[in-house]
């Protein structure tokens, strides 16, 4: 199996920088060479918007599932820490709990070459639903077709759950993909439209203030090392610049940001939630309903040419069951 990995190295062109995937992209390639697994990292050109390039990706995917029959991909911000488990089969991919569902998250994604036509029908409806995450499309398609993925447990805040993917830079003996979101950083807004839609009443929004509580988020849930001790080092007031758990701290100017984007793109450390009590009391329950996916996935529809194609009236419901079945044991994956 060949492992692909596309840098999304390039930020939206209303964005006031470029985001800059480098430092992702060597860091997951030392982790393949340690391991032993062949790879392909590859750099965008420059895109309009985060969409465009997640469907750039949908396209990738399919161009090398041609040429090398199985991949797995991997997002480039992505850590490898052990060998991938002899019981991920394609097709498989993430998902997490949220209120009223399980949505995928693809950044990490196992695929054949029987998948092929699957992933053509991805890319076509990602070109139609150019506007949102390829993780929505893929959802939307995977309720009409008879597809059985196997799904991949991703823990967001449960830092004592055995899963085998992580949200974030913590991990724990059962942890095989750490997948971090600190490359929301520099933009953390622009992700979180993409995601959840835009508010009507945006410009009332204080944007530096929305980007700074957005970010300290990004720290609560990634950062690997011990609160308490950013806790005290913050308040010595010492001015120097502190790595911990690759993340820089300084207590003077009280900024901060991941090691990647220091000094450059820091942030101030004084903003809510404030503790770590605070940011488990927001979160305990988890993540809310995400409207702005459910009205997503109520308003997409299948192309008049397709609709022979989904279970119950199609010709292809045999096909995707035929080559969805475990040939050794002749059950579904």
């Amino acid at each position: 199996m060949e492992n692909i990995f596309w840098p999304q190295t390039e930020s939206p062109k209303n964005d006031d920088d470029d985001d800059d995937f480098s430092h992702f992209a060597s860091s997951l390639k030392a982790d393949c060479d340690r391991l032993g697994y062949p790879h392909r990292i590859v750099e965008t050109d420059p895109s309009r918007s985060l969409t465009a390039i997640w469907d750039r990706k949908v396209d990738y995917i399919l161009e090398n599932l041609r040429e090398l029959g199985s991949v797995l991909w991997l997002d480039v911000e992505c850590r490898l820490l052990t060998k991938i488990p002899d019981d991920w089969i394609a097709p498989l991919t993430c998902t997490f709990q949220m209120k009223n569902g399980r949505p995928l998250s693809t950044g990490a994604l196992m695929l054949s070459k029987e998948h092929i036509p699957f992933v053509e029908l991805w890319s076509k409806y990602s070109k139609k639903y150019a506007e949102l995450p390829d993780d929505f499309v893929l959802e939307f398609l995977l309720r009409h077709f008879d597809l059985s993925f196997q799904y991949i447990h991703t823990e967001f805040f449960d830092r004592t759950n055995p899963a085998q993917v992580v949200r974030g830079q913590w991990k724990t003996e059962h942890t095989v993909i750490q997948h971090s979101t600190i490359n929301r950083w520099e933009t953390p807004i622009v992700y979180s439209e993409a995601f959840n839609g835009t508010r009507k009443n945006k410009r009332t929004v204080n944007r530096c203030e929305e980007r700074a509580r957005k970010r300290k988020y990004i720290y609560w849930r990634n950062f690997g090392g011990d609160y308490d001790e950013v806790d005290a080092l913050m308040n010595s007031g010492v001015d120097k610049d502190f790595e911990v758990a690759e993340w820089v701290f300084n207590p003077r100017s009280q900024q901060y940001s991941p090691k990647p984007y220091w000094p450059s793109i820091s942030e101030d450390f004084g903003v809510k939630p404030l503790t770590e009590e605070k940011y488990r009391k927001n979160i305990n329950n988890g993540f809310t309903e995400n409207k702005h996916r459910q009205q997503s996935l109520r308003r997409m529809r299948l192309n008049r040419e397709d609709r022979p194609l989904a279970p119950g009236r199609n010709r292809l419901k045999k096909l995707f069951n035929m080559v969805f079945f475990n040939r050794k044991a002749g059950q579904q994956l």
